[in-house]
């Protein structure tokens, strides 16, 4: 469903409830942020704010509003596909594919053979891969889609976070992390490793 009209937000998301809402931040008659503000007063329904506006102070103030994500002018379609399935597993909770679990709140990866505890850093990073295990990431689409709002992540960074994961997967479950590498392209997961172990 698509609104035009800054007025008709709210009423609209009071009726058909949707399950997660793109709001372009330049509406007429009532801004995107106002329309937050009024929206986060009787739901939690997850908010991704569209903008050519970059200010980090106006980020920030849409954050403190309850807005879940930003996604900048101009997009690509795939991005905001990305974004707005990583938005609605997360607010699921927990996330499973196969023997697979992951635990937003807790910052877990629960496996056939125990437990992963990770970094809210490194959990973001293996939510986007898990999510979308079926894609490779290179490390700047990693820095793109999982760190959005982060300033000071670089390739090395990521390298550092994947470094820790699979450290963190030998030392606690002395298994091997689903994180390939894939030389020239960047990183997937590979949910087949966990397969064959029994529940």
């Amino acid at each position: 469903m698509h609104i035009d009209d800054g007025d008709l937000v709210v009423n609209a998301v009071k009726h058909y409830q949707p399950d997660l809402i793109l709001l372009d931040l330049m509406l007429p008659n009532k801004d995107g942020m106002a329309c937050c503000q009024a929206i986060r007063l009787f739901s939690d329904v997850p908010i991704v704010m569209l903008t050519a506006i970059v200010e980090q102070q106006k980020k920030l103030q849409g954050l403190q509003l309850g807005i879940d994500d930003y996604i900048c002018k101009p997009f690509d379609a795939m991005e905001v596909v990305l974004r707005a399935k990583a938005i609605l597993k997360r607010s699921i909770g927990q996330v499973q594919y196969n023997t697979l679990a992951l635990n937003a709140d807790a910052l877990e990866i629960k496996t056939p053979l125990g437990v992963v505890s990770l970094s809210h850093s490194e959990f973001s990073l293996f939510e986007l891969l898990f999510i979308n295990h079926e894609r490779i990431f290179s490390r700047d689409k990693i820095i793109e889609l999982a760190y959005p709002e982060l300033h000071d992540i670089n390739d090395r960074t990521i390298d550092s976070h994947i470094k820790n994961i699979r450290k963190k997967f030998k030392v606690t479950l002395n298994a091997v992390a689903p994180i390939e590498s894939v030389y020239g392209a960047g990183y997937r997961i590979n949910i087949a490793l966990f397969g064959s172990i029994p529940n």
